[in-house]
C-alpha cells in the first residue's frame, strides 16, 4: 500500500513539475494515441475522418472526382508565433496558423503505421509565400517511399516553382511498417524504415519546417484507409505546450505500472 501511494504521490509530482517547469522537458514529445487531444492536432479536408480505437491513430477517406484526394491531420502541439491565413474550401471560411519562425532540428519517429487502397505517411512541408500564400509543398514520407506533393489546398498540382530534392525511392509492396524515423536538420533530411537508412538528401529551400502531420491520400476509387500507433517528436529547441506536455507525461506514467 505504502509503496501505492508512493507511486501515485511521484505521478502527481511528475505532473505538477510539468506544468511549472515546462523548460525542463521541452525537447520530446510522445503520443500513444490512448486518447486524443484536440488542441494539439487539425484536420485539413473534409473527406477524412481521424479518431483514436484501440490505442491506434485511425482515419477513413472517402474517394470523390480528384483523384489526389488527401487529408492532412497536422500536429499543432509545438507553440509559437504564429501567422494566420484564411481561404476557402467548398464555400467555407477555413483559418490555419503556421509558425513563423520554424523548426530548424527534429526528429519524428512513428510505430506501427499501415494503409489499405490508401497511401499514408508523415508529410514535412512549407509554405512558398513568393509563389502563393495557400501553396503548400511537402515531401511525404509513407510506407511505401518518398513523395513531393504540392497542394492548393486540396487541389493536388504539380510543383511548378522549385525542383523537388528527394531520391527516388519508391518500393511500392510495403502498406505497413513497424518503425519509421525522420530526421531534419537545416534542411537535411535522412529517412530510416525498420531501422535501415533508405535515404539521404538536401534541400535548401527547407532551412525550416513549418508543417508537420499525417498526411492520407485517396486513390480515387475505394474507400482508403490507414493507422498508427504513436508518434514522437524531439529535437533541441522545440517548445511543448502544456496540452502536450501533461499528455504525454500521462502516458510515460502509464508505461511505468505496466
Amino acid at each position: 500500500m505504502k509503496r501505492s501511494v508512493k507511486t501515485w504521490i511521484s505521478a502527481v509530482l511528475i505532473v505538477g513539475l510539468s506544468v511549472l517547469s515546462l523548460s525542463a522537458f521541452s525537447e520530446s514529445y510522445h503520443y500513444d494515441f490512448d486518447d486524443l487531444k484536440e488542441d494539439n492536432w487539425e484536420l485539413w479536408d473534409n473527406n477524412s475522418v481521424w479518431q483514436v480505437k484501440g490505442g491506434f491513430l485511425n482515419v477513413v477517406i472517402e474517394p470523390n472526382d480528384i483523384f489526389t484526394n488527401a487529408g492532412l491531420y497536422q500536429f499543432k502541439g509545438i507553440p509559437g508565433n504564429y501567422k494566420t491565413f484564411e481561404f476557402l474550401i467548398e464555400d467555407r471560411l477555413i483559418q490555419r496558423q503556421e509558425k513563423k519562425t520554424g523548426h530548424k532540428a527534429f526528429t519524428i519517429t512513428v510505430k506501427n503505421l499501415g494503409s489499405a487502397s490508401a497511401g499514408f505517411g508523415v508529410a514535412i512541408g512549407r509554405r512558398f509565400p513568393e509563389v502563393d500564400e495557400t501553396y503548400t509543398f511537402f515531401y511525404v514520407f509513407n510506407t511505401y517511399g518518398i513523395e513531393a506533393k504540392a497542394y492548393e489546398w486540396f487541389d493536388a498540382e504539380l510543383w511548378r516553382e522549385k525542383e523537388p530534392r528527394h531520391p527516388d525511392v519508391l518500393q511500392r509492396d510495403i502498406l505497413e511498417l513497424e518503425s519509421m524515423q525522420i530526421r531534419f536538420n537545416k534542411g537535411h533530411f535522412q529517412w530510416f524504415a525498420e531501422g535501415e537508412k533508405l535515404a539521404e538528401f538536401e534541400d535548401p529551400d527547407f532551412s525550416s519546417i513549418k508543417i508537420i502531420g499525417f498526411l492520407i491520400q485517396s486513390n480515387g476509387i475505394e474507400v482508403g484507409s490507414a493507422w498508427v500507433d504513436s508518434f514522437t517528436i524531439s529535437g533541441s529547441g522545440l517548445s511543448v505546450s502544456p496540452q502536450a506536455k501533461l499528455a504525454t507525461t500521462w502516458g510515460e506514467f502509464k508505461q511505468l505500472r505496466k
